[in-house]
């Protein structure tokens, strides 16, 4: 077997630094990644959290408005009948309007208590752990 040249010697060095840097960049373009698909499976999560809470406050929005319309028919008719009308159906339009306030109630609490719960925890406890490995693997120079 033939003894290896300086030329050898320089390419072998030059491919090695090469190769470092490739996997390097390897790895923190892996890490970029994983990261980012995490984030990309918490952003999809939230959007489904918040388009739930979104469904809802719109739910009780509409709610609001049917009881608000139902109120102002029942307060007219109660007025009317006050005067000396009297229909039975005033105080069905007073139960319908207490009926939808109640459900927009609802609605609205649960948007609400769903408003506080946290979002990408999984993302938030990852870095933390990576930050906790960095503090305790780091060597003093």
């Amino acid at each position: 077997m033939p003894d290896p040249v300086s030329e050898d010697f320089r390419a072998t060095e030059a491919a090695g630094i090469f190769g470092h840097l490739t996997a390097l960049v390897s790895a923190k373009l892996a890490y970029l990644r994983a990261r980012l698909e995490l984030a990309g499976l918490e952003g999809r999560e939230a959007a489904v959290h918040y388009g739930v809470i979104f469904g809802l406050a719109i739910g009780g929005l509409i709610a609001v408005t049917f009881g608000y319309f139902f109120f102002v028919i029942a307060v007219v008719f109660l007025v009317a009948h006050l005067i000396g009308g009297a229909t039975a159906w005033i105080w069905v339009t007073l139960g319908a309007a207490a009926v939808h306030f109640l459900g927009a109630a609802v609605l609205l609490i649960i948007a609400k208590s769903r408003l506080g719960t946290p979002m990408f925890s999984a993302s938030l406890h990852e870095l933390k752990h990576d930050q906790e490995w960095l503090k305790t693997n780091a060597k003093p120079n």
